[in-house]
């Protein structure tokens, strides 16, 4: 019976264990492109050029101004990132659940970032030649990736990329997305990525593993409260009225 037990548990572990790779390999090359420090990483036309009239968009608090010329980035890899002409950008990029915990953001060198970010995932760009052109890992780390470059201090840089990890759009892997988990437990994985910034400094990539351990940890609890609630149904409708 024992012996039963440890090879079903070992093959849970290997289970877990292919999981865990199979979500790490796409962020893993998305790493390996970053730059920081990298002498390779420029902007090109920057400082940003916006219009000067404000756009208003559907349920959005903050004023939305278009690029007016295109602005350019490449990375370390020489990928080349653009927000083309008539991106709405609103400086932040900043998921609103998140404001509370890391403020508003709207510093110059956060709006070279902010407006390449839009302009592949942001709202109001769904028509642009760019938006969803890449995966949301490589945009996500891009968006890291831009800050640093702009001058933002290093560990503000990891949170704001922290938030747009946790919150912003995963829309080449829809079963990724986890805005099903509830505002309550993205904000308590964000404090703590916060904290675990402070505390340890991570690198690029120790912090994306650790993301993505609370990601798949916030989700398996998820599940498990589901499964507690059907059993929960259940029990007080045994006939299934």
């Amino acid at each position: 019976m024992r012996l039963l037990f440890l090879g079903t548990a070992l093959v849970a572990l290997a289970g877990c264990q292919s999981a865990s790779d199979a979500l790490w390999a796409k962020s893993r090359s998305a790493v390996d492109a970053s730059c920081l420090e990298s002498p390779e990483c420029e902007f090109v036309n920057a400082p940003i050029k916006l219009g000067t009239t404000p756009v208003r968009l559907p349920q959005r608090r903050v004023d939305f101004f278009p690029v007016a010329e295109p602005l350019l980035f490449r990375n370390s890899d020489t990928h080349s990132w653009v927000a083309p002409v008539d991106t709405l950008t609103d400086g932040a990029s900043i998921p609103g659940l998140f404001v509370p915990l890391i403020g508003n953001p709207t510093s110059p060198e956060f709006a070279l970032a902010s407006a390449l970010h839009d302009a592949y995932c942001g709202i109001g760009n769904e028509d642009g030649p760019v938006f969803h052109g890449e995966s949301w890992q490589d945009v996500h780390i891009m968006f890291y990736d831009a800050l640093v470059a702009a001058g933002t201090d290093n560990t503000k840089a990891k949170i704001m990329f922290s938030a747009v990890w946790i919150g912003g759009p995963r829309w080449d892997e829809p079963l990724r997305d986890l805005s099903h988990l509830g505002d309550d437990r993205l904000l308590a994985i964000l404090a703590g990525a916060i904290t675990f910034i402070d505390d340890k400094d991570p690198d690029l990539e120790t912090l994306v593993r650790y993301l993505e351990w609370h990601e798949r940890r916030a989700n398996e609890q998820a599940r498990r409260e589901a499964r507690r609630d059907d059993r929960r149904r259940d029990n007080l409708d045994p006939g299934g009225n």
